[in-house]
């Protein structure tokens, strides 16, 4: 009866942690209760009498994968954009700061890293997100003259930067799924 109960409790503390997990925005939070998440999934393999898959899920969800997690935000400290855009929308003058890098720096400075632009000329790099290591291509639309943020699908980063860009009506955030190329 007393394992049940813990077992239940484990099971409601579970969900918790994944909602927490999900709701968080700070990622050094979500790799510790991603951590916390894996020992309580372990304690229950435990109780239904599965020690081995406990033992296997506390190595690997509870010390191999967050240090994968850990290693890798730790990486992650510049924000990439290459710009298509020959006008003031990504500037950084002293006298005047475009819409889009204000923008960009309030998200950079969101997620702690920083935010690197590169101008390029449109259609001289192909394949791009694949070849290097760019977050975030932008570009204006001729016939719309909107600005185009587009990013990978796969980017977290890219949910915050769409939900940034709800209210302004000349930004458009475009996620490429993996394997398509921005060509």
């Amino acid at each position: 009866m007393n394992a049940m109960i813990i077992a239940d409790s484990l099971q409601i503390l579970l969900i918790i942690i994944a909602a927490v997990i999900v709701i968080s925005k700070d990622n050094l939070q979500m790799v510790v209760f991603f951590a916390v998440f894996s020992l309580v999934t372990a304690s229950l393999y435990y109780f239904n009498q599965a020690p081995d898959v406990a033992l296997a899920e506390v190595a690997i969800g509870s010390a191999i994968m967050p240090l994968i997690f850990i290693i890798s935000i730790s990486r992650q400290r510049e924000f990439i954009v290459i710009s298509h855009v020959n006008d003031e929308f990504l500037s950084n003058h002293t006298y005047k700061i475009g819409k889009g890098y204000e923008l960009l720096s309030e998200f950079t400075r969101h997620y702690g890293l920083k935010l690197k632009i590169y101008k390029s000329e449109l259609g001289s790099l192909k394949g791009i997100f694949r070849s290097r290591n760019v977050d975030l291509i932008v570009e204006k639309c001729p016939s719309t003259h909107r600005y185009l943020l587009k990013g990978k699908e796969s980017s977290i980063l890219m949910n915050k930067l769409e939900q940034m860009t709800e209210n302004e009506p000349l930004i458009e955030v475009i996620k490429i799924r993996e394997g398509e190329t921005d060509d």
